[in-house]
C-alpha cells in the first residue's frame, strides 16, 4: 500500500475514533433523552466506520471495486447556526452539532482529495466524502422531519 494511502487511512481512522469519543462524552452533557439516544447512535456508527477503515487498511483499498454514487445534499447544515457546544443541548441543538461535524468531515476529505497525488488515495477520499454526505443526508432528513415537517 502506498505511503500516502496508508497515511490517509490512518488519518481517517483517527478522525472516526475522535468523533466516537466526542459523541460518547457528549452523552453526559445533556439531559434530553432524545439527544442522548441520538448521540449514542452516532457513537456506535463512528465505531463501525473505524472498524471498516481498519479492515480496509488490513486488506488494502481497491479503487476498481468502488463505484461512486451521487448523494444529494439538502444543504440544511450550511444554513444553520449555533450548536458549537453540546453542553445542555436538546435534540435540535444536538442535531445541529452533529450536522456541523459531518459537514466538516465532508470539507476535510474534499480538501484532502485535492492534496493527494496517489490515484487510490484520491479515490479513497472521494469514497469518504460520499460516506460523510450519506451521514449528513440522514441527519438532514431527520432534522427536516422533526423541525420543518408538516404538523
Amino acid at each position: 500500500m502506498p505511503d500516502e494511502l496508508a497515511e490517509l487511512l490512518d488519518s481517517a481512522i483517527y478522525k472516526e475514533i475522535a468523533s466516537q469519543a466526542v459523541y460518547e462524552a457528549a452523552q453526559s452533557k445533556t439531559q434530553d433523552p432524545g439527544a442522548k439516544a441520538l448521540l449514542q447512535e452516532l457513537a456506535k456508527e463512528e465505531l463501525g466506520h473505524t472498524q471498516r477503515l481498519k479492515k480496509l487498511k488490513e486488506k488494502g483499498f481497491q479503487p476498481r471495486d468502488w463505484h461512486p454514487e451521487q448523494v444529494p445534499n439538502l444543504m440544511i447544515s450550511e444554513h444553520l447556526t449555533g450548536a458549537d457546544t453540546i453542553e445542555g443541548a436538546g435534540l435540535q441543538d444536538t442535531l445541529i452539532f452533529a450536522l456541523k461535524r459531518e459537514q466538516q468531515a465532508v470539507e476535510f476529505y474534499s480538501k484532502m482529495m485535492g492534496l493527494m497525488r496517489d490515484e487510490a488515495a484520491k479515490r479513497l477520499c472521494e469514497s469518504l466524502v460520499q460516506e460523510e454526505l450519506r451521514h449528513k443526508l440522514r441527519l438532514e432528513m431527520l432534522y427536516d422531519d422533526l423541525f420543518y415537517g408538516e404538523n
